[in-house]
C-alpha cells in the first residue's frame, strides 16, 4: 500500500453509469461531475451503452466533447447489476481507487465534491467503507449511490452482485456495510436525484423499459431476490471477508460484530 499522503495525493475517482436512451441526461451529468471537480485530471466517467441502444448516434456525438477522460463502453443489452460490473473492471484497470455508483438522472450540485470526499475516505485508512451523498430524496436514510473503494471491490469480487433485474444493487452494497458497521453519510455534497416520482423529470421510455407490464414489477422481482436465504448467505460471507480486512480486533468489535460470530453476521436481516 502506498503511503497515506502519497495514496491520497493521486487517489482517482470513477463514476459509473449505465445508461439507455438519454444521451442528453447522461451529458448533463457528466458536465456536472467534471465541472464541479476541483481536480478534474483524477475524475474519469464510465458509462455503459446497450448495443441496441436506439440513441447510439447521438450518446457518439455528444462524446466528442465531453472531456477526455469520459468513457463510453458499449456492450450487450443486459441487466445494470451486470453492467456496473463491466464499468467498474474498466475503471479499476485504468486506476480507479474509488468507484462511484452513478445514474443518468443525476446532477452533481457540490463544488469540490471530489476534495469534500477525500477528506471523508481519509478517516478510513484500511478503505473499508460503504459513503453516499445527499441526493435529495433519500437522504441518511439509505444509500442510494454508493461509494466504495477499490479494496473493497477487491475484497468483495464486484461492484453490484449481477444477480438483480433492476433494483437492489444499492441495497445490497448498503447492507454490507451495515453488517460491518462502514457506512458513511455525506450531507455536505449533493449528487441530486431528479427522479420521476419527484416531478423533476418526466417519465420517458427508458423508465417504461424498466416497469412495464410485460416484464413485471422488476423491483417486486429482485427485492425477493435479496431477501432469499441463500442471498443472505452470501452477504453473511462477504461480510465476514471485510471484516478480515479491517484495521484491528477493536475496530472490528466496534462493528458489533466478531469475524469468528458467523451465526450472528448470518443471522442478521
Amino acid at each position: 500500500m502506498r503511503p497515506a499522503e502519497e495514496r491520497y495525493k493521486h487517489m482517482n475517482f470513477a463514476v459509473l453509469t449505465p445508461t439507455r436512451q438519454r444521451p442528453g441526461k447522461l451529458d448533463n451529468f457528466i458536465s456536472s461531475v467534471h465541472g464541479l471537480a476541483a481536480n478534474k485530471d483524477r475524475v474519469y466517467t464510465f458509462n455503459y451503452i446497450d448495443s441496441d441502444d436506439p440513441r447510439q448516434k447521438a450518446y457518439e456525438d455528444y462524446l466528442r466533447k465531453q472531456p477526455a477522460n469520459n468513457h463510453n463502453c458499449t456492450g450487450e443489452p443486459q441487466s445494470v447489476s451486470k453492467s456496473w460490473n463491466v464499468l467498474a473492471e474498466a475503471a479499476i484497470d485504468r486506476g480507479a481507487d474509488v468507484l462511484i455508483m452513478g445514474n443518468d438522472d443525476l446532477m452533481y450540485r457540490t463544488e469540490r465534491w471530489d476534495e469534500l470526499l477525500e477528506e471523508e475516505i481519509k478517516k478510513y485508512p484500511d478503505d473499508i467503507y460503504v459513503m453516499w451523498f445527499e441526493d435529495l430524496i433519500n437522504g441518511e436514510s439509505h444509500c442510494a449511490f454508493p461509494i466504495v473503494s477499490k479494496t473493497w471491490y477487491e475484497t468483495v469480487g464486484y461492484f453490484t452482485p449481477g444477480i438483480f433485474n433492476f433494483g437492489y444493487n444499492d441495497t445490497w452494497i448498503f447492507d454490507l456495510g451495515q453488517r460491518i458497521g462502514r457506512t458513511h453519510f455525506i450531507p455536505n455534497v449533493v449528487n441530486e436525484h431528479l427522479h420521476f416520482t419527484t416531478g423533476k423529470s418526466a417519465a420517458d421510455e427508458t423508465t417504461k423499459r424498466n416497469r412495464t407490464a410485460e416484464r413485471g414489477n422488476l423491483y417486486e422481482k429482485d427485492k425477493v431476490i435479496f431477501n432469499s436465504s441463500e442471498s443472505k448467505q452470501k452477504r453473511a460471507a462477504i461480510a465476514l471477508g471485510l471484516l478480515e480486512m479491517m484495521d484491528s480486533e477493536y475496530e472490528r468489535a466496534a462493528a458489533g460484530l466478531s469475524v469468528y460470530d458467523h451465526e450472528k453476521i448470518h443471522d442478521w436481516g
